[in-house]
Parts: structure tokens; sequence; C-alpha cells
């Protein structure tokens, strides 16, 4: 009996058949693979195309500080929730030397301590002044005619203000004047001591403006810097904030001869 050739060939061509739909099946797959890649890459390249045009514009800024003035702050109790506002706390932002090489406020304080002098002549309140800035600070407050002003001028930092003033001054609700970046992170060191902040937003240096991209581009650097310091704060707070025990009321009291001011 002779063989039947077609029974020989019919599983190799089974094989073949089953070979050629599997690299079908695998070449649809890759395609759908890469198409999605390609959607990621083209959607992905957009987005950071836009990002990085925004930091030129007010768009960037203004969304980070949606994003801060919703951040979350730590549960006060008593006084701090039930009393009004008794006192502003003005944070200082820095020093500078004048062209004569004498320390003076930088913008940013400078601002501070303006928009302080504005809200006193509306509702006069104890002017609380806190950081190293605080003798020039009280000059400027004093030639502008701001009295009841009371000085803290150990604190270096933020985490200091908040932990210095609340030893210099019994307070539980102020009103919080530095600029608006800056609030949120000040708000929640202030909410830490239990002194509930009500906030006063002073102006940066330099003004949003759609006509001026490298001003616009300040203001994304500054809300950058601090929402990862907030989260920073949060993650692992600071390791160069002192205690309280660490700082004399007098040193409290007395002006600082560091001048050096970190954020």
């Amino acid at each position: 009996m002779t063989a039947n050739p077609q029974k020989s060939v019919k599983p190799k061509s089974l094989l073949s058949k089953r070979l050629w739909r599997y690299y079908l099946r695998s070449a649809e797959r890759a395609i759908k693979v890469f198409k999605v890649i390609h959607v990621l890459f083209i959607g992905g390249s957009t987005a950071i195309i836009l990002v990085i045009v925004s930091l030129f514009t007010p768009i960037f800024s203004k969304s980070v500080l949606y994003v801060l003035n919703h951040l979350p702050i730590p549960a006060m109790t008593g006084a701090a929730v039930q009393s009004p506002p008794s006192a502003y706390v003005v944070l200082g932002g820095g020093l500078t030397n004048d062209h004569a090489n004498q320390v003076i406020l930088n913008n940013f304080t400078l601002n501070r301590v303006r928009t302080a002098a504005a809200a006193y002549r509306h509702l006069p309140l104890p002017v609380v002044i806190s950081g190293a800035e605080a003798p020039w600070m009280e000059q400027w407050l004093s030639e502008h005619g701001v009295t009841g002003i009371i000085s803290e001028n150990a604190s270096m930092n933020t985490c200091e203000n908040a932990r210095f003033t609340a030893k210099r001054i019994p307070l539980h609700h102020i009103y919080l004047i530095t600029d608006a970046y800056h609030m949120a992170r000040a708000r929640r060191q202030f909410a830490l001591n239990n002194i509930n902040v009500t906030p006063i937003n002073a102006p940066l240096p330099t003004a949003l403006n759609w006509a001026e991209p490298a001003q616009n581009l300040s203001h994304s650097r500054r809300a950058v810097y601090e929402l990862a310091a907030y989260f920073r704060d949060v993650l692992k707070p600071q390791a160069d904030c002192r205690n309280l025990d660490e700082v004399s009321f007098d040193e409290l009291k007395t002006p600082r001869d560091q001048l050096v001011k970190t954020f």
C-alpha cells in the first residue's frame, strides 16, 4: 500500500497557518502598543511644552497659588478658633545693602512693612515683627506712624518665625503679613503652634504681567519653591528650626548680629 502524500503535508500546512496567525496577532498587538506610545509621547511632549510656555505667563503661578491656598492646615483648638485677630504679625523677607553699603530692607520686606502700615491705619492693632530684619522693620514702621511694635529678633526661617512669635507674646489669632506664595507654608507653621491666621498678602517686588515674561517667570520660580518647601516641611521638618528652649526670652528681644535669613 502506498502512502497518501496529502496526509504527510497537512500537519506542516496547519503549523504554518498557526504560526502565520500568531505572527499577525503579535504584529497587531505591537502596532497597538506603538500607537499608544505615540499618543503618549505626543501628549506628553505637548503637555511639557505647554507647561514650559506657561512658566512665562501668569497662568502657571496662579495655578500653583490655587493649589497652595487649598493645602491642608493643621487643626487648632480653643481660643485659636474662637477669638478674632488681635495683632498683626509681619514676617521678615530679607535685607540688602544700598549704594553706600548700608544695610536696608530688601524689596520683599519693604512691601510687607508697607502692607502692615496700610492695615494698621485702617485698624490699629499691635504689630509683631519677626525675624533678624526686625530692627530695620521697626525703624521703618515707626517712621511711618506705627506704634505698639513688638520685636522678635531671633528667628531665621519660617518655622522659627512661628515658634518664637508664640514664645514672644501670647497670641491666638493674628493677621499674618507675608507674600501670597509664602502664606500657605507660614499658616501651617503658625497652626502647629496653635495660632490661627487671617492672611494679608503683601505684593512681590515684581507684578504679574502678560507683557513681561521675565517677571512672570520670577513668580513661577517663587511658586514652585514654596510648593516644594511646603511638602518638605510636611515630610521632613526643617533640621535648622531651633526648639524653644534653645533661645532665651532675652534673645528674642535683642537684635541679632547675624543678618543671614533663610526661607
